[in-house]
């Protein structure tokens, strides 16, 4: 009889085991499912910042209407406030960004806006993907928008993870930055 009561407990303990560590375990989400998250957040931003998405870059780069984003083949969103100075960058050519970054729900990831941040900026080669010590903190949005700007160009754009920093594309988060372009 103890045998048999021993048995029943073992099993019920064991049933009691099974459901505890099956509710206990949080599903993960596909990556299809994460993308789709990813397009509603862009969709969202846009809709809740009164943007206004236009598909072909306006002529000269100059914006007229502040809230017109620019969109890109590769996915960027782009409103250039100041071209800057003279050309776009050549390849292999220094730029410095300083920025500003948040997620698009608001939460400031970091601000390397001041002069005091310069020695903290972003630094590429433009058109340089794989440029030691850059690589793995290239982001091919950044490397495009600056294509778009000279010397103290200053923009705002939108960028999905797969055009963003490595972060960005680990863990599938489109970010907002305003920036600010300097070519060395």
């Amino acid at each position: 009889m103890l045998k048999k009561t021993m048995k029943i407990a073992s099993f019920f303990a064991l049933m009691i085991l099974l459901v505890f560590s099956s509710t206990s375990c949080k599903k993960k989400k596909s990556l299809s499912e994460l993308r789709r998250e990813e397009r509603q957040a862009i969709n969202n931003y846009i809709k809740d910042n009164n943007i206004n998405v236009i598909y072909e870059l306006p002529a000269d780069t100059i914006f007229t209407n502040e809230n017109d984003y620019y969109l890109s083949p590769s996915g960027l969103y782009i409103h250039i406030d100041n071209k800057g100075e003279g050309q776009p960058p050549q390849a292999g050519e220094k730029i410095i960004v300083r920025y500003y970054e948040m997620t698009l729900n608001g939460d400031t990831i970091s601000s390397k806006m001041s002069a005091q941040d310069a020695t903290t900026a972003y630094e590429f080669e433009y058109n340089i993907t794989n440029s030691a010590p850059y690589f793995p903190y290239y982001s091919a949005g950044f490397n495009e928008a600056a294509g778009y700007m000279g010397e103290n160009g200053e923009a705002h754009i939108i960028v999905p993870h797969d055009i963003g920093f490595q972060w960005t594309k680990e863990s599938i988060t489109p970010c907002y930055y305003h920036i600010k372009t300097k070519i060395q």
